[in-house]
């Protein structure tokens, strides 16, 4: 008997049976850490959203960071857009296409960037899509976004490009080429006054779910006990094999005598 549990066959089975065990219950653990952030998003999300809108100016600025509690609150700003930037493998409603962000200047001669949102892609990559933004004073209502990663909660159309960098230091990036002055924040555009057909498609609100994460969560922890309890089975197998050689052994050698 002794064995069936200390050969070295059977050692090594369960030493491999514990490291999946606790590889499982890390990686359920990861995936229920990725649903409390994603909860504590949501809970930013649901607080902010319905806020009444803000002056940009209050929300976002000039220099500095965007704060981590002002994301989701809406904003507005007044003032006329500059040159566009197209912001490549984006994908929005099923397609893929680019997101469209441009600087705005208000009278005071603040700017503040604005992704105005996604446009399908041409039929090559060389097949640029047609914008034609107002020339003349804008007004623009949307969601304050900034200071968190692209991979994290947040609507339809992430840079998945980009899924591993923060948008905020991107922008002050382009910010320091293009000579813009804000702090990284911008502000998601929901509506533009007055506006135009071939405008890029303002993105939807974000969606509030705490996504798979718990069931991934509970799913890696049945993977861990499942492993657990087949190594139980496949030893007490063993050790009842064991134990009727055993018992035929001697069996035999009393016949023998």
């Amino acid at each position: 008997m002794k064995r069936a549990i200390f050969g070295p066959k059977s050692v090594a089975l369960t030493l491999t049976a514990i490291l999946l065990m606790l590889g499982c219950f890390a990686l359920a653990q990861w995936q229920w850490e990725r649903k409390s952030a994603r909860d504590i998003a949501n809970s930013l999300i649901e607080r902010n959203i319905d806020r009444v809108p803000a002056p940009i100016s209050e929300l976002l600025k000039v220099d500095n960071a965007p704060d981590p509690e002002v994301r989701w609150r809406h904003a507005e700003v007044s003032g006329t857009l500059g040159e566009y930037l197209l912001m490549r493998t984006r994908y929005s409603f099923g397609k893929y296409g680019y997101g469209v962000i441009a600087p705005i200047t208000t009278p005071s001669g603040d700017r503040y960037w604005i992704d105005l949102g996604w446009i399908p892609a041409g039929l090559s990559a060389t097949d640029l899509p047609q914008i034609s933004l107002p020339t003349t004073p804008i007004s623009v209502l949307g969601r304050i976004r900034g200071g968190d990663t692209l991979d994290r909660p947040g609507p339809r159309g992430s840079l998945f490009g980009m899924s591993t960098e923060d948008f905020s230091a991107v922008a002050k990036t382009i910010n320091k080429k293009r000579m813009a002055s804000d702090g990284g924040g911008y502000l998601e555009a929901e509506t533009i006054t007055p506006t135009s057909t071939s405008m890029p498609t303002p993105m939807p609100a974000p969606e509030i779910s705490s996504g798979p994460h718990a069931a991934y969560a509970v799913q890696w922890f049945v993977f861990a006990i499942l492993i657990g309890l087949g190594r139980f089975l496949l030893l007490r197998e063993d050790v009842k094999n064991s134990k009727t050689v055993a018992r035929k052994a001697r069996d035999k050698g009393q016949d023998l005598s």
